[in-house]
């Protein structure tokens, strides 16, 4: 009977991380530097509210809360990747708050900086919900690859590394 239990838990915590990888993207961490890159490009302030989708293990969100006073999201699918955030986010002192959600069923209307790195279909997928629920003047970074048929304010280019794209909305 145990051993039933814990495959049953395996196959969850499996087919959660699958249908997250199906839905947005596959779990793959953005590089240090270019969070650190990526945290120029957003400039955060003190009254921003900065959301990560598709968060992992929150490594951007984890960073930009320890050198930042914004208010810090980041929104994930998958169970195993969304409890791994948490546990590793316990000890910072301005926790970002990581939500169990699924980024086109999330409310976006509060957050004026967006973060993506998803695959390029589903930027073309979530580009509508960005457009309708983002106010005007909040920002868009994409990691890697831009939004189809949005022009970038700005790319961070940097040979031998990948791009980041700057949207204003």
């Amino acid at each position: 009977m145990i051993l039933q239990i814990l495959f049953f838990i395996v196959f969850l915590l499996v087919a959660s991380m699958a249908y997250a990888s199906w839905r947005g993207a596959p779990w793959v961490p953005t590089k240090t530097r270019d969070v650190v890159r990526m945290a120029k490009l957003a400039n955060l302030q003190s009254a921003d509210r900065f959301v990560e989708l598709g968060c992992g293990t929150g490594n951007v969100s984890r960073y930009l809360a320890s050198h930042s006073s914004a208010k810090i999201f980041g929104v994930e699918l998958s169970l195993v990747q969304w409890f791994a955030a948490r546990v590793l986010a316990r000890d910072l002192s301005n926790s970002p708050t990581f939500i169990l959600a699924d980024a086109f069923h999330h409310d976006l209307s509060s957050y004026n900086v967006v973060y993506l790195f998803l695959m390029p279909d589903t930027y073309k997928k979530i580009s509508p919900k960005l457009k309708a629920e983002l106010k005007p003047g909040s920002r868009v970074i994409s990691y890697v690859w831009p939004i189809a048929d949005w022009t970038a304010t700005t790319v961070d280019h940097i040979e031998g590394a990948p791009d980041l794209f700057l949207y204003t909305i």
